[in-house]
């Protein structure tokens, strides 16, 4: 069809359907371009949203593991607390026990995580540093300091401050034999009445370094063990005192012969020794230590002119004579701490054969710490020149002494005597027989003494 004009009828609808497309197009692009826009949007609202919950998780990574620091952290303290508090504990109990450095020394390494270490104490104007005790060091025995330790005691005792070294290597300090060297180590003074009293050294922490609360807490424990110690010094005074009446019949009974000056004291020294290399209990060692120190008080009833006869004695003198261990043992049962000692005083002459008195008694009826006075006794009477004989030789004495085990002496007693008398420490007459030899265990009901001090003990 055409018009009248000449054109087409069809061109409007075709420009209108043109448009129309055209109009659907633009539409259709700008749709499309929306919608992109809006995935753009959600993918970057996603991406953020997926940010904000990574952030998120790890900052409550980040709690949880301040969370679980802190936690172990105040475990750390509350073990350390509760370390600090039964160690304290401890301490003061040993109070009983006399094991006061060693438990010392064991709480110090507790607390403070390290593996070895070393008590060393002064005496007041003396140069002279001992070891105490000792733990996790390899050949260390108590007594003198070495070099390496003394020299490191005396830096910390000149200056009173606790030194700390994370590289185990302090200046001024001689090279150490090896089993003296600390990976790392605290070495604390500790203080008693005002004065230094000696040194704690705790070293090889196991793991980590030592800081600034391990010094305090060694600077805790040994306040603690400074009054612990003093506690210990006075009882022993109060003990020493309570002894001294007999005591002074020891004295008494020496100066009626004063060829046997000393004997007591040397024959302490040893049973001591003994009874400590049989690992007997330290309420067992007092006895033996005290025993040895009084066997001989029941002389004092014998006269002069018996003890000190130079030929041999008749049967009625000689009777006289081992009366003695009955007068001893009735002297000392009346002081109400030493009725063990007194039951040793009166069985030292036992023989281990039963040939011996007062009551015959055989083997193992005897008494262990009788057993070992018997033993100390002879070997130390065989080493004093008396009036009706000339002091042995050590080879002579020891001689004997093997001869008359089985017989007159325990076999066991007499082997581990001869292994003492072969330490050098033996001849050592510096040490304080009293300190040595510990607390007797009827000296005061430990109850009683508990309460005394202001301990309760659960």
């Amino acid at each position: 069809m055409t018009s009248g004009a000449g054109g087409s009828v069809g061109d409007p609808v075709l420009a209108a359907l043109d448009q129309a497309a055209a109009a659907h197009r633009a539409r259709e692009s700008e749709w499309r371009a929306h919608q992109t826009a809006t995935e753009e949007a959600l993918r970057e609202a996603q991406a953020a949203l997926e940010a904000e919950e990574a952030e998120w998780t790890a900052a409550r990574a980040r709690l949880e593991a301040d969370l679980a620091m802190e936690r172990a952290q105040a475990e750390r303290h509350r073990h350390r607390a509760e370390c600090l508090e039964r160690a304290l504990r401890e301490i003061h109990g040993a109070l009983f026990s006399g094991d006061v450095y060693a438990l010392i020394l064991r709480a110090c390494l507790t607390i403070t995580q390290a593996t070895r270490g070393v008590y060393v104490t002064s005496a007041p104007g003396s140069e002279r540093l001992r070891v105490r005790a000792a733990m996790g060091i390899t050949g260390m025995e108590l007594g003198d300091a070495s070099p390496t330790i003394a020299a490191l005691c005396r830096q910390v005792l000149e200056s009173g401050e606790t030194l700390v070294s994370n590289d185990g290597r302090p200046e001024g300090i001689p090279a150490p034999a090896k089993a003296e060297q600390f990976r790392n180590f605290v070495a604390a003074p500790v203080v008693l009445m005002s004065d230094l009293h000696g040194v704690i050294i705790a070293g090889d922490r196991e793991s980590g370094e030592f800081d600034h609360q391990d010094v305090d807490s060694l600077l805790a424990v040994g306040d603690q063990a400074a009054v612990a110690v003093r506690n210990r010094r006075l009882e022993r005074e109060l003990q020493r005192a309570y002894l001294s009446t007999v005591s002074m019949l020891a004295d008494a009974m020496e100066a009626k012969d004063p060829s046997t000056h000393g004997h007591c004291e040397m024959a302490s020294r040893y049973a001591r020794m003994v009874a400590e290399r049989m690992e007997l209990p330290s309420h067992e060692l007092a006895v033996v230590c005290y025993s040895a120190l009084l066997h001989d008080v029941g002389k004092i009833g014998v006269s002069d002119g018996v003890l000190n006869k130079p030929g041999p004695l008749l049967p009625e003198e000689l009777e006289l004579v081992r009366a003695h261990v009955r007068v001893g043992h009735d002297l000392l049962i009346t002081v109400p701490a030493l009725g063990p000692v007194a039951d040793v005083v009166l069985h030292h002459h036992e023989w281990y054969d039963g040939s011996g008195y007062p009551d015959g008694l055989r083997g193992e009826e005897i008494p262990l710490a009788a057993r070992i006075v018997s033993a100390v006794d002879a070997y130390c009477a065989m080493m004093t020149r008396r009036s009706y004989k000339e002091a042995y030789t050590a080879d002579h004495a020891r001689a004997e002494l093997e001869r008359c085990a089985g017989t007159q002496f325990d076999p066991r007693v007499v082997q581990v005597l001869l292994e003492v008398l072969d330490d050098p420490r033996a001849e050592d007459q510096d040490d304080d027989f009293d300190a040595e030899c510990g607390l007797l265990p009827s000296f005061v009901p430990l109850a009683e003494r508990g309460e005394l001090a202001g301990i309760t003990f659960g």
